[in-house]
């Protein structure tokens, strides 16, 4: 069924009810409308006025309009009654719903009274509008913006920065591609100065949603120009130039009415300007700016509709985010823990959907702990840290007792084997911390990404997730020091790996013993080699220092050199066989006493601990911004399926 130019206009007049209902601004969506522009003074209350047929604006000195309002024009045939009087014209504001107005002076005072309420009683301005819906059987059916005038100099009681305000304020309206902009400027005023204009050539540089109206054509100097500017000759308007005349101050005070004007207007424009009569005037500006949003709404619509369906599915992924209101309590707390579990042993094993693109994190950071860090700090660490040549002498003298050994004692070997791998508790025990560290913000991560909607619950899950955590730290700490006691206990010198080099290296002594010095640098290499690649010095060439930091120089026999060079390098070695057998036990305790029970464990630890019906209302009792914001998604979304009917109304929309 082909639509009516009156039937669409009235449907985008149904929008922007739809949308002003859930307290949405119309540039937020993009609506078609009308945006009136104009400085102060320039007249454009006036040709307000003259649209409506009624004095509803208020007047004054400076700055009048400080809020934007947001005027939809109704045609319509039917009467309002009020207390039996029947009337033909009768306004509405949306704060003030269920309210009729039909005294327009009344009209004006509640623009005063709700402008001071929200923007103060000063000169400032706010950019929350007034809805104001006039109904007429005389008005077309349209949607004017009227925004604050224009201005460049602030007056008393105005902020210094009022002029960028309003700009700012303007350019939120104006710079939406799918509203039509009313530039007004004032015919006795040089329009090469006109600011209206000038903004709009701005944001419309090719004046394709442009109309200028000049005001006050009747106090314009007679003559060529004036009839160039009208024509559109000074001024080239792609949409068009029209003129009107304003009623002077004089006029209203004398009580003349918009009719008279507007009959006084036509005569005026037929005596003066008969060529271009015609397109002139309040009533031609009316049926070209009724033309020219049906055009434009035709246009926009394929975009429109596109934009509101984007936004349906935008509010609707809000809404899918936030949850639904929960009726079976008891499933639900069942299902959010089962979830969190899965997501948790989803980290750890690398299989979550929720991947984490900024950092490593979960399993990966677990990793990247165990080899990294703990290996690093095993392959660095020092086997001799702690030890000195004075330390070693002593061991090896004190093991020989009164009869002095052939070979090295093995019992001093052993002594300095189990001191060293001792040192080691530190490292062990700080990669477990570590571990602990990230399992418990492994926690915490998923129970933000789970409950959001539910801060107590979200609480709960995570002081019993961690506590669950916690129970299993010392048990984990205890199997690592009895790993390193179990090292302790036994020096395994017949290690496989041992072996090997213990033999390279009593072979090595009893050759050096029996005379066959080395070369220095085979032997610095040699040695090297034997203690396992460590970047470090000998003790039997290090400098050692007392504790008030003197150094003390050992004088050697050869036989006590050898000692302290054998005793050394079988400590390095076999503390290399330590180093690997740490670093892959360590790892595995962890894994089995913390991470993998964790993950075993954590789901039905949880519903043991939370699953009570007398806590069901306490745990998915929701924060009030979640509950906020799905109330604000929600409202919207019925706005936005409300706008697709709308919308889906509006066919075979005729051309103008």
């Amino acid at each position: 069924m082909t639509v009516t130019l009156g039937s669409v206009l009235e449907t985008m007049n149904k929008l922007q009810d739809v949308f002003t209902t859930v307290g949405v601004s119309s540039d937020t969506v993009l609506l078609p409308q009308i945006v009136v522009l104009g400085s102060q003074s320039s007249g454009k209350s006036s040709v307000l006025e003259n649209i409506v047929g009624r004095d509803f604006l208020p007047r004054g000195m400076g700055i009048v309009t400080r809020r934007p309002l947001i005027l939809q024009l109704v045609n319509t045939s039917e009467c309002h009654s009020v207390g039996g009087v029947e009337h033909m014209v009768w306004a509405e504001f949306l704060h003030r719903k269920g309210e009729v107005f039909t005294d327009f002076e009344a009209v004006k005072d509640e623009i005063v009274m709700d402008t001071e309420r929200v923007a103060g009683d000063s000169k400032g301005i706010s950019s929350i509008p007034i809805h104001l819906k006039i109904y007429s059987g005389s008005t077309p059916n349209l949607t004017l913006v009227d925004l604050p005038g224009l201005t460049k100099v602030p007056v008393a009681g105005q902020p210094e920065d009022i002029e960028s305000q309003i700009e700012d304020l303007v350019s939120s309206f104006v710079e939406n591609e799918n509203s039509i902009i009313l530039a007004i400027t004032a015919g006795n005023q040089d329009i090469a100065t006109s600011e209206a204009i000038k903004v709009a050539k701005r944001v419309d540089p090719f004046g394709d949603r442009t109309l200028v109206v000049v005001t006050k054509v009747d106090l314009m100097e007679r003559g060529d120009e004036s009839i160039n500017l009208l024509k559109g000759v000074t001024l080239p308007v792609k949409l068009g130039l029209v003129g009107v005349i304003n009623r002077s101050q004089r006029d209203i005070e004398s009580g003349t009415s918009i009719r008279d004007a507007l009959e006084r207007e036509d005569r005026f424009f037929a005596k003066t300007h008969p060529t271009i009569s015609a397109r002139m005037g309040t009533g031609y500006l009316s049926d070209r700016l009724s033309t020219l949003l049906l055009g434009h709404v035709k246009r926009c619509l394929p975009q429109l509709r596109a934009r509101v369906s984007h936004m349906k599915g935008v509010q609707e992924g809000i809404i899918s985010d936030l949850g639904r209101p929960i009726v079976k309590k008891g499933p639900a707390i069942l299902e959010l823990i089962n979830q969190f579990s899965a997501d948790f042993s989803g980290l750890i094993n690398g299989n979550s959907t929720n991947i984490n693109t900024s950092e490593i994190s979960g399993g990966a950071k677990l990793f990247y702990i165990f080899q990294d860090t703990f290996g690093k700090a095993l392959e660095e660490f020092d086997p001799m840290t702690g030890l000195t040549l004075s330390d070693v002498r002593h061991s090896v003298r004190n093991s020989m007792g009164t009869r002095p050994s052939i070979f090295i004692p093995e019992i001093a070997f052993e002594m300095l084997a189990k001191r060293q791998i001792g040192l080691l508790r530190d490292i062990c025990l700080r990669v477990v911390d570590l571990s602990y560290d990230e399992l418990a913000n492994t926690i915490t991560v998923v129970c933000g990404r789970h409950f959001e909607r539910f801060d107590t619950m979200k609480h709960e899950v995570m002081t019993a997730g961690v506590a669950l955590l916690g129970e299993r730290l010392q048990p984990t700490r205890e199997m690592v020091e009895n790993l390193l006691a179990i090292e302790q206990s036994y020096i395994n010198t017949n290690h496989p790996d041992f072996i090997y080099r213990y033999r390279e290296v009593t072979d090595r002594f009893l050759g050096e013993a029996g005379g066959r010095e080395e070369p220095a640098a085979a032997n610095y290499h040699q040695q090297q080699r034997l203690v396992g690649g460590m970047n470090r010095v000998s003790l039997v060439d290090a400098r050692e220092r007392t504790a008030s930091g003197k150094e003390v120089e050992h004088k050697l026999t050869r036989r006590e050199r050898e000692e302290v060079q054998m005793i050394e390098r079988l400590v390095c070695q076999y503390f290399t066989i330590i180093r690997k057998q740490l670093q892959d036990s360590i790892p595995k305790t962890i894994m089995h006493f913390m991470v993998s029970y964790l993950a075993k464990n954590l789901s039905s630890s949880l519903i043991s601990e939370l699953y009570s019906e007398d806590r069901f209302d306490e745990l998915l009792s929701e924060s009030e911004s979640v509950r906020k914001k799905r109330e604000r998604a929600s409202k919207m979304l019925d706005a936005l399926a409300e706008a697709q009917k709308v919308l889906g109304g509006l066919r075979d929309i005729p051309d103008v």
